[in-house]
This record gives C-alpha cells, sequence and structure tokens, in this order.
C-alpha cells in the first residue's frame, strides 16, 4: 500500500469513530458491477477527474456545470445511475473501512474489544450497511486496487516528491494516531453504561467530593440515636479500652482500581487519620490488558481527639428491641463524627448511620458509609 493511503485509512479509521453515534446515511443502491468497476478502473477514474480538475487529494470537488462531464466519466468506467457520484463516495467510504479493517491489528482490535467495542460494528455506522456488504464482498479486489493506486500525480505526494521526500508514516504519526484515538475512544466509552471505566471515574468523583467536604467539615451534626424508637433506653456509658472506630467507603485494598477512602479513629491514641484515594481513568489505545489506565490521588488528613462520648443500647432479654451503639468523637480540628447502629431484637434487621455535619445526603446519591469497630 502506498504510504500516503496508509495516511489516508488511518485518518478515516479515526473520523469514523469519532462520528460513529450518529444515524446511518442512505443507500446508494450499489450493485456488485458498481463495486467491481470501481476496483478495475480506479487509477483511470483519477486520472480523467484530475483532468477536469474536480480530483481534489482524494475526493471530488466538482460544480453543477462540472456535474454531468464527472458522470461521464463515471459511468464509462462501470459506475451506473444517475447517482454515480454518490455511487462513487459510499465506494470510497466503504473502502476506507475495509482498508481500516486490513490494516487493524490485532492486538488493537482484542483492545476495542475489551472495551464493549465491536471496532468494526462501530466504523461500519458512517456507511450503509447494505452498500458496505457489496463492498465488503469485493474486499479483496478493493484493497488491491488501493495497493495500485497510483498517487504519483496528487498535489500533497508530487510536492514531497519533488523535495525528494517520500512521506513515511512514523513513529510521531502513531503516537499522535493514537493520542486522537485514545480520546475518541473515551468519548463514544462514555457513553456507554456497561464500561468498568465509567463506573471507576463515578467513584473517583464521589471519593474526591468527600475528601472536599470532611476537609471543610466543622461543627456538631447532632445524636443519631434520637431518631430510634429506643431512643429513651440509650444509655451514656464508658468504651472499651482500646477501641478503634473505622468509617469507610470501599475500604477493601484488594480492590486496586476502586476509589475509597478510610478513617480511622483511635480512641486510646486520641488521634484521628482519613486517608482517601480516588481514581481517574483514562481511555489508553495501547493498553491490551484494561482498555485503559488509571491514575491515583491520595489525601491524608490528621486529627487529635479532644473527646468521646458512647451511647450504648442493651439489649432486652424478652427480646423486644436488639442492641444498639453511638460514638460522638470531637477533635482539635472542629470536625465531630456521629457513629451510630441499631440491630433489632430478632436481629432480622440493622440499621446505621454516620454523621458528619456538611456532609450531604447520600442517600440522595444512591450510597452510604460504613462503619465498624476494631
Amino acid at each position: 500500500m502506498k504510504n500516503i493511503f496508509k495516511k489516508i485509512v488511518f485518518a478515516s479509521l479515526f473520523i469514523a469513530l469519532t462520528v460513529s453515534l450518529f444515524a446511518e446515511p442512505a443507500s446508494t443502491g450499489l450493485t456488485d458491477s458498481d463495486v467491481k468497476n470501481w476496483a478495475k478502473n480506479l487509477n483511470t477514474i483519477v486520472k480523467e477527474l484530475q483532468a477536469l480538475g474536480v480530483w481534489t487529494d482524494e475526493t471530488i470537488n466538482a460544480t453543477a456545470k462540472q456535474k454531468n462531464a464527472v458522470d461521464a466519466v463515471l459511468q464509462k468506467n462501470g459506475i451506473s445511475g444517475a447517482n454515480c457520484i454518490d455511487k462513487f463516495g459510499m465506494i470510497s467510504s466503504c473502502a476506507a473501512v475495509v482498508i481500516a479493517a486490513s490494516e487493524l491489528d490485532a492486538q488493537s482490535a482484542a483492545l476495542l474489544k475489551a472495551m464493549g467495542m465491536d471496532p468494526m460494528a462501530e466504523f461500519k455506522k458512517n456507511v450503509n450497511s447494505k452498500d458496505y456488504a457489496v463492498v465488503e464482498a469485493n474486499s479483496k479486489a478493493v484493497i488491491k486496487a488501493y495497493n495500485n493506486l497510483d498517487t504519483s500525480s496528487f498535489d500533497d505526494a508530487a510536492a514531497s516528491a519533488s523535495a525528494g521526500d517520500d512521506y513515511s508514516y512514523g513513529d510521531e504519526d502513531l503516537a499522535d494516531l493514537y493520542s486522537r484515538l485514545g480520546k475518541s475512544i473515551e468519548n463514544v466509552a462514555s457513553q456507554s453504561s456497561n464500561l468498568d471505566m465509567k463506573e471507576a471515574n463515578e467513584e473517583g468523583k464521589f471519593v474526591k467530593s468527600m475528601y472536599e467536604y470532611i476537609s471543610k467539615a466543622s461543627g456538631d451534626s447532632g445524636l443519631l440515636y434520637k431518631s430510634s424508637k429506643q431512643a429513651s433506653k440509650y444509655k451514656k456509658t464508658s468504651y472499651k479500652k482500646g477501641t478503634k472506630v473505622k468509617v469507610g467507603y470501599c475500604w477493601d485494598d484488594e480492590e486496586k482500581n476502586q476509589s475509597k477512602f478510610v478513617l480511622i479513629f483511635d480512641l486510646d491514641k486520641k488521634t484521628a487519620e482519613f486517608n482517601f484515594d480516588w481514581k481517574v481513568a483514562k481511555a489508553d489505545f495501547k493498553d491490551m490488558i484494561n482498555g485503559y489506565t488509571v491514575e491515583s490521588t491520595t489525601k491524608t488528613l490528621k486529627y487529635t481527639i479532644t473527646s468521646v462520648e458512647y451511647y450504648y443500647l442493651t439489649e432486652d432479654p424478652m427480646r423486644s428491641y436488639g442492641e444498639g451503639n453511638e460514638y460522638v468523637i470531637k477533635t482539635k480540628e472542629g470536625l465531630v463524627l456521629h457513629a451510630w447502629n441499631e440491630f433489632s431484637g430478632d436481629y432480622n434487621a440493622y440499621e446505621w448511620k454516620v454523621g458528619i455535619k456538611g456532609l450531604p445526603d447520600l442517600s440522595s446519591m444512591d450510597r452510604d458509609l460504613g462503619w465498624t469497630t476494631e
């Protein structure tokens, strides 16, 4: 394949992906004969169109007055019908997809598939499916026609040749292609609800927002157990020595690509440390494992505990109610944490809440914070 057409094919692949969300164009009524003649006579067609002055680089650019002359060239070379110009354009567009399919290496195809995308299905959205089927059925002839196309008279090729410099599709071009294609994949991927990277970014935004809220939090949101039906039965008492209260969101260390944060209050040492880790997933065309890379941001907030209050609901022996706990932890820096839970008498129900003043209603985000002691 001529180097210039490698450039055209890759550019076509890039354009096809970026506009793949638009509707399929109408069929031009391609016939097997149209495609075979296009492949057989492509060099002749291009030369005659150049002679008419209507061939610009790799496309027809004719005025209304030139239409009859262009029609005559195309029909003489086997592209039939009153819409032969549309047919020529459709064959060329379909041919670009066929060439892209032949040029797309197995690893790149595997990447797109791993991202939930059938690459050729996406590219074919820019051509009519019926017309494409006719061109694809003649793929060998189409590829051969592109390989054998004489590009020496093309404006950019001629200019390059006159300078003694044949165009070479090098590493810098590929790097640029991968960069642009990666952005396009990311744009298309953002439209899909079943891609891991979209979910990862949503979680990352949530954890980042929690860091921003908690870093500014100050003041007391009020006792949580007061909302319980058993509120009158809670008694203020002493907490167990050595207790650590752990609050967090997805604190599983095995989930490497999951955004999370963990707040650990060491009640004996009178210290609290908040560790946040949020992820941003970005499409990476060259990552053959995940299809995207993950960038992490970590932040730590440290506090000094000034006081701890503990309220306890003793289990009723008659099991009319269960057990409840609430820790109220105040810090020198102004943040106050409330951690409350309650079990039903038969332990079939369990409620918990985390209270930090200034934190939004997480239930509206379909999220909540868990807590435990250790």
